[in-house]
């Protein structure tokens, strides 16, 4: 098994800030072990999909689907720890 480093791209993510919600798209960095680049980006996903302190912020309508994008995928160093936290938050534009 290989570990790889993973950075995904979210969009239209409905975020609840205060007292307000808006919708945010995010980057986000995970370190997996995978057999395969695509084992990989799938392992990612879940881990993003699975996280609780976003899943707790994120306020579920039927008018806004909110996707997850593989922007890279990099062999890993060694060293490196598996997972990741956190989000770079960005608002989406209006349409």
């Amino acid at each position: 098994m290989n570990k790889y480093t993973v950075m995904l791209r979210g969009e239209n993510f409905l975020i609840k800030l205060e007292d307000k919600v808006e919708n945010l798209g995010f980057y986000a960095t995970r370190v997996v072990k995978a057999n395969s680049e695509k084992e990989a980006e799938l392992r990612a996903i879940d881990l993003i999909r699975n996280d609780g302190s976003l899943i707790s912020m994120v306020q579920k309508t039927s008018d806004i689907n909110p996707k997850i994008y593989l922007e890279s995928i990099n062999n890993a160093s060694w060293w490196q720890r598996l997972g990741g936290k956190g989000y770079t938050f960005w608002p989406m534009e209006s349409e």
